[in-house]
């Protein structure tokens, strides 16, 4: 039998929780598709170095260890943190990425619990928040770039949709009197979107283009002022319109 694979409706799913308890354990299956057995998320409002700095955790963090998880002073010091919040690129680590910043005892510290190797990434919120995700296990990474890309590939795309989900989750609900006004085809092509319909897909279905159901879209998109047809979908649903 082989192992899971993260798949699209998955995703989907993540992004559609409706309360914390269904998000962290819809990562947590996600995670294990993508073959870690370990995810972490932070929404971090404002920078990790400020005094008032807010950080709401989520994930399967062992309860032996979450006291040290949420050690500020650790971190603050810690490479992969210091990595993502002062650059865009995802974060691969091992012991070495500890070691070579001088910190080994953190990496001495989180290892026991399953922390050895993973991968982070972070996203950007409005409001200087920042959203980061990170994947860890205790089996070594494949050392070949073309086995890791896919696993890269892969939590980026997790982070994109627990990004809504986190935000939505933590954020005051959305009103719908406060939302644009979105035209019946915009709302069509989103619904249908929202079951997992591809663009052509969605063509078919409402007997248009696949050109005018990208139109239809990239209009929903720039008056929900959003970057995605996935966090136009997020956005309704949590306004209550789809």
């Amino acid at each position: 039998m082989g192992k899971p694979e993260m798949n699209y409706q998955q995703l989907i799913d993540v992004g559609l929780s409706e309360d914390f308890e269904v998000f962290e354990r819809r990562l947590v299956e996600t995670a294990n598709a993508l073959g870690f057995s370990m995810i972490t998320g932070a929404l971090i409002r404002g920078r990790l170095q400020d005094a008032d700095v807010q950080i709401t955790s989520l994930g399967n963090t062992p309860d032996a260890y979450l006291q040290a998880a949420r050690d500020l002073g650790d971190a603050r010091r810690d490479p992969v943190m210091t990595r993502l919040m002062t650059d865009s690129i995802p974060v691969v680590y091992d012991q070495g990425t500890y070691v070579d910043a001088g910190v080994g005892e953190l990496w001495e510290t989180q290892a026991p619990y399953g922390y050895k190797t993973g991968i982070a990434v972070k996203l950007h919120l409005p409001g200087d928040k920042h959203f980061l995700l990170g994947v860890d296990r205790e089996e070594a990474l494949p050392a070949s770039g073309a086995q890791l890309m896919p696993m890269v590939a892969g939590l980026q795309l997790l982070a994109a949709h627990a990004l809504t989900a986190a935000d939505r989750l933590l954020s005051p609900k959305l009103n719908k009197g406060d939302m644009p006004k979105l035209t019946k085809r915009e709302l069509d092509v989103l619904s249908w979107t929202a079951q997992g319909k591809t663009a052509w897909e969605v063509s078919v279905i409402l007997g248009m283009s696949e050109k005018t159901v990208n139109f239809h879209l990239g209009n929903a998109m720039r008056k929900l002022e959003v970057n995605s047809k996935h966090q136009a979908v997020l956005k309704c649903v949590a306004a209550g319109i789809l």
